[in-house]
């Protein structure tokens, strides 16, 4: 019989397990979101998303619960996360339904953290990298600023009779906040680098 440590190292040492393999299907899943999208099928694509969001928290889950987690699934799954809302961000703006510009605040967000953690692990030596607070809840606002405007996508003809869609207050203010968050979350992070290097 295996011991839990044990079985926690073979787990550690597999490359294919059910966590990975979730992710690994929301990988594969969002060009399939992105094709729903552009063709107008907006219900199909609002489903589309609720099942890479379903994916994801299953596989965290699996993850922890089975003691499957590895060093691919922790790369793959924040690469699936951004690829994903990168993806539903484009295409929304592609279709005239997200303001080209947030799409651009969010990206630039995403590349700068990016880029940013390239150097600290280079410069500093260091992996103690974690998401502020702040970042987590401009996760979730981004989320469900794509799941409003995925809404409206869907139900055009609700939204507009809701007084949503087409540039309206409800857009605008979704708009502001999301920019507002991302906005301020990447500005932490740049402060955070900036403390740290010359901490250093």
């Amino acid at each position: 019989m295996v011991s839990p440590p044990a079985r926690e190292r073979f787990d550690e040492a597999r490359l294919i397990n059910i966590a990975n393999g979730l992710t690994a299907a929301r990988v594969l899943l969002v060009p399939y979101f992105a094709f729903l999208l552009i063709s107008g099928r907006g219900k199909l694509a609002l489903v589309m998303f609720a099942v890479c969001g379903a994916t994801d928290v299953l596989d965290g889950l699996l993850a922890r619960w089975l003691r499957q987690r590895t060093l691919v699934g922790a790369l793959l799954d924040p690469i699936a996360d951004k690829l994903l809302m990168a993806t539903a961000f484009i295409v929304l703006s592609y279709v005239h339904i997200v303001p080209l510009r947030l799409t651009v605040m969010v990206i630039s967000r995403d590349i700068f953290i990016l880029v940013g953690s390239f150097l600290y692990l280079l410069l500093l030596k260091a992996s103690d990298l974690r998401p502020t607070g702040l970042s987590k809840a401009n996760t979730a606002v981004q989320v469900l600023t794509v799941i409003y405007f995925l809404a409206i996508a869907a139900f055009p003809a609700e939204a507009k009779a809701l007084g949503a869609g087409m540039k309206t207050l409800p857009d605008r203010i979704v708009t502001l906040i999301c920019a507002t968050t991302t906005v301020v979350s990447g500005l932490q992070y740049m402060y955070i680098g900036i403390r740290k290097l010359s901490d250093a």
